[in-house]
């Protein structure tokens, strides 16, 4: 499947483009990118590839052999881009947050239907093997019914990450700080690893650190349709080593996915027995890999080749920018917020 990637950005040079070139479902046909600089990068580092460059995305959306394509712009971008690709005639993989309001996301989700053709959001950490692994714990029952869930995602910022890219730090630009750049993965995880939906939020957010118009800082409480409670934390503030974890507190046990080490998931049981299990776990990648081993591109392209049900449906990258805004929406109200309403 010919693939065009729009956005020659860090997402793209770690992760898109090295698994679209490995994998055995997809072909890098072309890459685009309004950012001179970054091409030539490309151009460099792929000379021995036949790989086509554009400055300008539309001339890459003309291109009959471009099947599909994996957005990977400024936020505010995302819905714009996606949407002129679906019309053309391709299947889209568009990074997180989906889009800067749940308006452009409805009319994305609306447009792939229309035209009949593939969105994913990239919610990567679904695909995490800890993360595959937990979900099936928790629906085979073992820890019983859900009654708390505690997650957190923290660095020190994406200037340390993807150092000229200046519109994270933008509202223009980004629409939102750490919560729809770190957060987002965890609205989606808490939905995905549970089963259970977001119907309520109190949120609070700041701007205590970074140079800029998003907050480094968001907290929230949410509540889940079986009445249990949720607590999600972002920021890029984190001193030290990343914090990214996940821990689902139940009536018969505990689950603790990265908590006391990124490669292990804790397991605490009181009923049948008391016990404390271990499972260890490669991570897929670490930051001193040159690249991010993942299955999204294989994984969505097989979906696009009707090989595999998609992990990551349309409305799941919608959902999670509805709670993110909510999340926002009591932040700046004050009090409780519906999430549908």
């Amino acid at each position: 499947m010919g693939i065009g990637v729009i956005g020659a950005g860090k997402i793209s040079e770690v992760l898109h483009i090295p698994n679209t070139l490995y994998s055995e479902y997809a072909r890098l046909v072309a890459i685009s990118d309004s950012n001179e600089q970054r091409l030539n990068f490309f151009r460099e580092k792929l000379k021995d590839e036949k790989i086509s460059f554009y400055s300008d995305y539309t001339h890459l959306l003309e291109r009959d052999d471009i099947d599909a394509v994996i957005v990977a712009l400024p936020n505010y971008l995302h819905a714009k881009v996606a949407i002129e690709a679906l019309r053309k005639g391709k299947h889209v993989l568009v990074e997180k947050p989906m889009a800067t309001n749940s308006q452009e996301g409805e009319e994305m989700v609306k447009t792939a239907r229309q035209v009949q053709k593939v969105l994913m959001t990239n919610h990567s950490q679904r695909f995490f093997p800890h993360h595959q692994k937990a979900k099936d714990i928790v629906a085979s029952g073992l820890i019983g019914q859900i009654r708390l869930v505690k997650t957190m995602f923290g660095h020190s910022g994406p200037e340390n990450w993807s150092p000229k890219a200046a519109w994270f730090f933008q509202k223009d630009s980004a629409m939102f700080g750490a919560l729809g750049d770190l957060g987002v993965h965890k609205v989606d995880l808490i939905r995905y690893l549970t089963g259970l939906e977001i119907t309520e939020c109190t949120g609070m957010i700041g701007t205590l650190e970074k140079q800029g118009t998003v907050e480094d800082v968001a907290s929230a409480v949410l509540k889940l349709s079986n009445g249990g409670i949720a607590t999600l934390d972002a920021n890029w503030i984190t001193k030290g080593l990343e914090e990214n974890y996940f821990v689902i507190y139940g009536e018969k046990g505990t689950l603790k996915i990265g908590q006391t080490d990124p490669s292990k998931i804790d397991i605490y049981l009181s009923k049948p027995v008391t016990m404390h299990g271990e499972i260890i776990m490669k991570p897929l990648f670490t930051n001193e890999d040159p690249y991010w081993k993942m299955p999204v591109i294989d994984h969505f392209a097989k979906v696009c080749l009707e090989l595999e049900e998609p992990i990551v449906k349309p409305e799941d990258g919608l959902i999670a920018v509805k709670v993110v805004e909510k999340i926002f929406e009591s932040s700046n109200r004050g009090g409780a917020m519906k999430i549908n309403e």
